[in-house]
Parts: C-alpha cells; structure tokens; sequence
C-alpha cells in the first residue's frame, strides 16, 4: 500500500511513500544517507555538514537542541519517503515556527515558558497563530520519527 502526498513547506518537497522512519541519530551518523546537501530549520537554511555538527553538540539542558534534532529527522524523513500520519505536516510548520522563536543555542530549559506554554507567532501577515509548547511539539515529532 502506498500513500501519496506531495509536501512543500520550509525546504520539504517530496512524495511520501511508506517506509520506515529514522531517528535523529540515524540521520547523524549516516550523512550518505540524506535526500540533499541543505535544510531550512527555523527559516534559517543550513548545509549538511553543519546541520550534522549541530546534531551532534552535546544538549546540556538546552532544548533548542533537541527541538532542531527533532525536526531534522522529521524533515529528512519526509523527503526520504516516510509520510506523517494521513500526510499531515502542520507539527513541521509548528517546529520551524517554535524554532523561529527560540533560536539555537538561547538556552531554552525544560522548565521555561517557552518549552512549557503555548506561544504565539505573529508572520509577516497580520495574522497571529496560536502554536502548542514547544514540549508538545517537540514529543510529536519523536513520536513520528520514532514511529510511533
């Protein structure tokens, strides 16, 4: 059985199939493995190599590290061919969202506001969207990297 979907949305374009989904540290340690030479986290586009280094920085508490891992795998999986649920994508927009708010490195802890509540992001539109914590999202994007 094969789902078909066609993904793009901060650096995804891929048709989904099903095959199995990798963690974060499959697609860390298998740089041969990756669909493409650069990804868009948090509207920020990065190269393999330093998306793999940053990868591999120890976390220390700080869950901006975790969340960037996260969608990595997620983003990277999707264009390897492993379709979210019923081919939707809104936790990826959620994560680069969340990850446009905290930047990498600004220290995010687990017991912060910006992990524990949900937050608003206002785009270049007038709109403003209300998105989960950044906990929650965090736990959807292992769920589906981890293939649960």
């Amino acid at each position: 059985m094969i789902t078909v979907c066609l993904i793009a949305l901060s650096g995804i374009a891929a048709a989904c199939d099903v095959v199995e989904c990798k963690s974060p540290g499959y697609w860390k340690n298998h740089p041969d493995d990756w669909p493409g030479e650069t990804i868009t986290i948090g509207c920020k586009d990065y190269n393999k190599e330093e998306a793999i280094e940053i990868m591999r920085t120890p976390v220390k508490g700080d869950k901006t590290y975790n969340m960037f891992n996260a969608l990595v795998a997620a983003k990277l999986n999707i264009n390897s061919g492993c379709c979210p649920p019923s081919c939707e994508i809104d936790i990826i927009m959620e994560a680069d969202r969340w990850m446009e708010n905290n930047s990498l490195g600004s220290d995010v802890r687990a017991s912060s506001d910006a992990w524990q509540k949900v937050f608003l992001y206002c785009g270049e539109c007038t709109c403003c969207t209300t998105y989960p914590s950044g906990e929650a999202i965090y736990k959807k994007l292992d769920a589906f990297n981890n293939g649960y």
